[in-house]
């Protein structure tokens, strides 16, 4: 049986975690109870958001994830 070491093992596992998850995500406001905010998970920017249509929300953030597949 082959034995690594915790390091190995956490830089196996967040390497595919993050090829997998989509550049733009949907988060709940830190500022206004009820609203969302678009999260750039690569910088960390969080987009507010002026309305609180989850629908609308769901197509901008797919929206942008399409946009940054082709750059």
């Amino acid at each position: 049986m082959t034995q690594i070491t915790i390091a190995q093992w956490l830089s196996n596992n967040t390497n595919t975690q993050e090829v997998s998850m989509p550049r733009y995500q949907i988060a709940i406001s830190k500022k206004f109870y009820g609203h969302y905010d678009i999260l750039d998970t690569h910088t960390g920017q969080r987009i507010p958001q002026g309305t609180t249509s989850i629908r609308w929300i769901q197509y901008e953030v797919t929206a942008l994830n399409s946009k940054s597949i082709i750059k």
